[in-house]
């Protein structure tokens, strides 16, 4: 229980003394109510005391009973306060100091810590006093809560006293404890490597990718699936860089039983161990990437799926989509991004939307779980094709380098250019007959659908319907062969990711960053133009060497990816 202070003045010929029972309070023993009463009957006969100043004080604790006479008047203060928080106070000061000093111990032994940027630590000498800390209401405890400041705060202008000593300074918080401060060096060392990878980022491009060795040594064989096709067969425009438009019916779904009825071969995947597709010359033509070893892939493509349908969602609430809307490839909402060149374009430039669809692909682009399929996707190009992933380098390194307005969809991908299948439909058969016809172009399915049922993607060319499960990547030849996906069942939905290069862009370059049309109105133009392409049929026989064979697959790799390569 809290006890009353009266702290009294008495005033006595012009002169002041202050009366302060606290000290007597706190070293007093209690006294019991039996000696209270004694003491009060006996009040009356006693007079209060004097001393050789002329002073009177009375020998209790509380003066309350005094009363000033005529001849000796005095004045009284009264101020009630509570002891508890002092008492409190001193115990707790106590406390946090050894706990204060355990901290510094333990700050002592943390020296093997790679953070060696501060010198002096943020907590202060042992020399020095502690810092304060607010009363705490649970002193027993390790770290007792702040309790609720006095009803009836001391003012030193009530009092009419001397300035107050010195607060001690307040005790150490948990924030420079040795726990916190390994954390808060982790966090710097954490902080100094991002920047790091922050700046070798800002100095490499997509096209200074090097070949992980231990991915080289896990692929080194794979099974592969033979098929009658021979890419040289392939319908190519003059010059072998773009395609021919398929003469057969587009527009259309197949559906499976449909494909199978037509003599297509089914081919089992489970979507996740890498399968290579070889023509009848042992080219690989089609490679069945699978998915990365990364127990955490399913999210990435969850994820993925969620930002895709998201974009589709706010496209038809804002009037930009709307759904069962038919277009060449399908019923789906279509978003494209990147550099382009053809249809009629007379130099390389980026592709462009409406403002609502630019605000939704910005959103897509800047997705991690994106950015990393399209990472994992320009890499398996890299993987099993690196004679042709090193053609891409070379041309749109050049590319962008002379044309800096120029914009790159990932930093992280060879492909300039991507398409995001916003679902949740599948696409119709069709040839993208302006993509780089000896290319390949990655495709990545996501959403929730039975793989088995329906969402295959058949290459009709090949003959080839082949399983594709939601989070598995295949990259194919879209530029000369028809493809598409049998349909899903009407409560399922399925999306997806696919990359490209416009054959276009390869053109401008080799002809010296100009058109056909540019080039041919030169002197000499046609001369030139005979030097790039050569005789008829020859850089398609070129460009049909830069598919690498399975039994060459090694040695491929080993020279696109030499240092001096």
């Amino acid at each position: 229980m809290a006890h009353a202070l009266d702290l009294t003045t008495v005033s006595y010929g012009g002169a002041r003394c202050a009366l302060d029972v606290c000290h007597s309070a706190v070293t007093r023993p209690m006294r019991t109510r039996r000696d209270a009463s004694q003491s009060t009957s006996t009040a009356a006969t006693q007079l209060p005391r004097q001393t050789r100043s002329g002073n009177y004080f009375s020998p209790y604790e509380l003066l309350d009973f005094l009363t000033p006479t005529a001849t000796r008047p005095f004045e009284i203060i009264r101020l009630k306060a509570s002891l508890e928080p002092l008492l409190q106070q001193s115990i707790i000061d106590a406390d946090i100091h050894a706990h204060y000093q355990d901290g510094l111990r333990a700050d002592d032994e943390d020296d093997g810590w790679e953070d060696e940027d501060d010198v002096q630590s943020r907590a202060p000498s042992p020399l020095t006093e502690p810092p304060t800390t607010p009363p705490l209401s649970a002193p027993n405890s390790p770290l007792p809560p702040v309790p609720t400041p006095p009803s009836e705060p001391i003012s030193q202008l009530d009092l009419d006293l001397p300035p107050p000593l010195p607060t001690a300074p307040s005790p150490p918080s948990d924030q420079h404890t040795g726990g916190v401060e390994r954390r808060r060096k982790n966090e710097r060392a954490h902080l100094r490597r991002a920047r790091r990878r922050q700046e070798l980022a800002a100095q490499s491009t997509p096209y200074d990718y090097n070949l992980n060795p231990r991915h080289a040594q896990e692929y080194r064989r794979q099974p592969s699936h033979s098929t009658a096709f021979d890419l040289a067969d392939a319908p190519v425009a003059a010059g072998a860089r773009i395609g021919r438009r398929s003469k057969g019916p587009t527009g259309h779904i197949h559906t499976l039983p449909e494909l199978l009825d037509d003599g297509d071969e089914l081919v089992e995947w489970n979507g996740r161990d890498p399968k290579l597709i070889v023509d009848a010359e042992g080219r690989i033509v089609a490679i069945l990437l699978g998915t990365p070893d990364d127990p955490d892939w399913p999210n990435v493509i969850r994820e993925a799926a969620r930002a895709m349908d998201r974009a589709r969602r706010i496209a038809c609430k804002r009037g930009g989509w709307r759904v069962g809307r038919v277009h060449r490839r399908g019923r789906y909402l279509p978003l494209f991004d990147g550099v382009s060149l053809g249809g009629g374009q007379k130099r390389p430039g980026n592709l462009r939307n409406t403002k609502l669809f630019s605000h939704l692909v910005k959103e897509l682009l800047k997705n991690k779980a994106i950015r990393r399929i399209a990472g994992f996707q320009s890499s398996g190009l890299a993987l099993y094709a690196p004679k042709l992933y090193r053609y891409y380098c070379r041309i749109l390194r050049a590319l962008f380098e002379h044309h800096p307005e120029l914009i790159h969809t990932f930093d992280n991908s060879v492909f300039p250019a991507v398409t995001f299948n916003c679902g949740d439909a599948v696409t119709f058969k069709h040839c993208d007959l302006l993509n780089l016809v000896h290319g390949l172009c990655p495709v990545t399915s996501a959403g929730d659908f039975d793989h088995k049922r329906g969402g295959h993607i058949y290459l009709k060319q090949m003959r080839l319907v082949i399983e594709f499960p939601s989070g598995a990547t295949a990259a194919i030849p879209s530029g000369c062969v028809d493809h598409g996906n049998t349909p899903i069942q009407p409560h399922e939905t399925r999306f997806s990711i696919t990359q490209f290069a416009a054959g276009g862009l390869f053109r401008w370059v080799e002809y010296g960053f100009q058109t056909a049309k540019s080039l041919l109105a030169q002197a000499g133009g046609q001369a030139k133009r005979d030097a790039f392409d050569g005789v008829p049929g020859s850089r398609w026989q070129w460009a049909l060497d830069l598919f690498s064979k399975v039994d060459e697959l090694e040695a491929d790799r080993s020279a696109a990816f030499r240092p001096d390569a």
